[in-house]
């Protein structure tokens, strides 16, 4: 199951990427670069900070191979997709899958994290969130654009919640519960703040 949502995860992430590389104007190599980039860039970042390298998107490629397969389908579907009446549809279920991304991301880096020893609460926690944002955090830094989780929608916050959550349920409830809870509470949120359009508030300037 985990496997399964990973891949979910992967290919939204890497979906997204592609699409903003090529509103960007990239070439067909830059396109896949993103696409990579946005799905395994924070699971990479996560394992430099760990000293867990190579990093696993080297070592196990597999996840590199189905952001490349995702990136160069978006690349021969783009012009049917934009131009298709299901458009939106298509859209939303992304969003609903990329919600289920950062979601299990989010466990999954915090489970590599005390895998390999770590057991502090902050560090474990921003592996997790460091693992299912960093890639589109990388994203946006290469098209040069200010970083979508820190101007607008609540994305990232959904990812610290939910791995808080996780961290000390584990304490009180066994592991596969707190993670099944986590998992619920951040695509829960995420989902909720998608519909109903919420942002995190910014300073008025007078």
């Amino acid at each position: 199951m985990t496997f399964f949502l990973e891949v979910i995860g992967t290919v939204a992430f890497a979906f997204a990427g592609a699409l903003v590389a090529i509103d960007n104007d990239f070439d067909w190599f830059g396109i896949l670069c993103m696409a990579v980039m946005t799905a395994c860039g924070g699971g990479m970042t996560r394992d430099i900070i760990l000293g867990n390298t190579p990093p696993m998107m080297f070592r196990n490629p597999v996840y590199v191979a189905m952001a490349v397969g995702t990136g160069l389908l978006t690349v021969l579907i783009y012009n049917k997709f934009i131009q298709s009446r299901y458009k939106d549809k298509i859209l939303d279920m992304v969003s609903i899958l990329d919600a289920i991304g950062l979601a299990i991301f989010t466990i999954v880096g915090m489970d590599l994290a005390m895998q390999l020893g770590h057991i502090r609460a902050f560090l474990v926690c921003a592996m997790g969130v460091l693992t299912a944002v960093g890639g589109g955090l990388l994203r946006d830094i290469m098209v040069n654009v200010k970083p979508t989780i820190l101007t607008k929608e609540v994305y990232a916050t959904a990812s610290m919640v939910g791995s808080v959550i996780y961290y000390y349920g584990m304490l009180i409830i066994p592991q596969g519960i707190a993670a099944a809870i986590s998992l619920v509470i951040i695509f829960g949120l995420r989902m909720w703040t998608i519909i109903k359009h919420i942002n995190l508030p910014v300073v008025e300037k007078k």
